[in-house]
């Protein structure tokens, strides 16, 4: 069928497909994928939005944590791993980040209608990354303890790649009123962009040589950079991987408004980031650092002019810092009109973060 509808094919191929997977056309653009071979485990994220500005945090273990929502019913939990996260939000609602044991979390923004309530614990979009990095050691323990928790997001629907240091990789959406979760033979691909998995691995099966005839478009929409990156996963079957590799596919996705990239080393515990403002690729290695309540939770500014990254670097988080990011990126978020939001309410994420203490 397809050989006599060639021309027709081609043409709805180029025209419809990309149509179809691309809505809602005002997504923000975010990629992340996984690297791993042998004992070598990577995983890398652009952050692509308006925004650049954001703070490091040393995230405690052994500190009494209740969800920041409104229902009367609410998940408790003591975090049993410290971690390290990138924030923009405020203390204790990260986008992405690294616990001790070596689980990573990174947010990408997503569409679609989450799950109802029901009868289940909530927790916001950005708050479910540090449950998460504070409860579980690998993929296996998130995938099996996170049923009874249903994300109600605060600003935006969200989907999430995590990997651990086995190698194990995870994706979970929201979309439909259902969650979907992906991991082992279901990820043939681990990347994800700005659309559902399966509606990118769908466009992605109409290129050369993931079993279609189309070439790679130079365009940077979210489907685009997923054949991409896919493109360039494969390209390194057979090569080294390391750091370097993993901030060369970032480079080749990124956009005019990529804010930070970020390369998770799973299997050494480091992370390695570049920003806008800074091209010089730093990195925080996280078996130097202390993560019990017998400091106070630290940070540094992700727009630093530090070369070298270490414990000495990091300064204790005053609820004064917390709440003067909050007040920039408020500021930052009504000047690009990203979405209606009172002030009240987003400075009240500070005053959350300010409010949780060591057990």
């Amino acid at each position: 069928m397809k050989r006599k509808l060639f021309n027709l094919g081609i043409f709805v191929s180029v025209l419809i497909i990309p149509y179809l997977f691309l809505l809602p056309g005002t997504l923000t653009a975010c990629t992340a994928f996984t690297l791993k071979r042998d004992n070598q485990v990577f995983l890398a994220k652009n952050l692509d939005w308006k925004i650049n500005k954001g703070i490091i945090i040393i995230n405690k273990k052994g500190v009494s944590k209740t969800a920041y929502c409104k229902d009367k019913k609410k998940l408790s939990w003591i975090s049993r791993y410290g971690s390290v996260t990138f924030n923009q939000f405020g203390k204790e609602f990260p986008l992405g980040g690294m616990n001790e044991e070596g689980l990573v979390i990174e947010e990408l923004n997503s569409w679609g209608d989450t799950p109802k309530k029901e009868n289940k614990y909530n927790v916001n979009e950005f708050q479910w990354t540090q449950f998460c990095l504070d409860n579980f050691a690998n993929v296996r323990e998130l995938l099996e303890s996170t049923d009874s928790i249903v994300i109600v997001p605060l600003f935006i629907n969200l989907h999430y790649l995590i990997s651990d240091s086995y190698g194990n990789t995870a994706i979970i959406e929201f979309y439909n009123g259902k969650s979907y979760k992906y991991h082992g033979d279901n990820i043939p691909y681990p990347i994800l962009s700005n659309n559902h998995y399966e509606n990118s691995l769908k466009y992605l099966g109409e290129f050369r040589g993931f079993g279609g005839n189309l070439e790679i478009k130079p365009d940077n929409t979210s489907n685009e950079r997923f054949v991409k990156v896919a493109s360039m996963l494969r390209k390194q079957e057979q090569s080294q991987i390391n750091t370097e590799t993993s901030f060369k596919i970032l480079d080749y996705v990124s956009q005019e408004d990529t804010q930070w990239s970020i390369v998770y080393d799973i299997s050494n515990r480091s992370i390695h980031y570049k920003t806008s403002n800074n091209s010089t690729i730093k990195s925080i290695e996280l078996m130097a650092l202390d993560f019990t309540c017998k400091t106070p939770p630290s940070f540094i500014e992700i727009n630093n002019n530090e070369k070298v990254i270490n414990a000495k670097s990091f300064k204790k988080l005053e609820p004064g810092d917390n709440r003067k990011l909050l007040n920039v990126v408020y500021n930052s978020y009504k000047s690009f009109s990203l979405e209606e939001i009172e002030k009240p309410e987003f400075l009240r994420l500070a005053e959350y973060g300010n409010s949780v203490k060591c057990k």
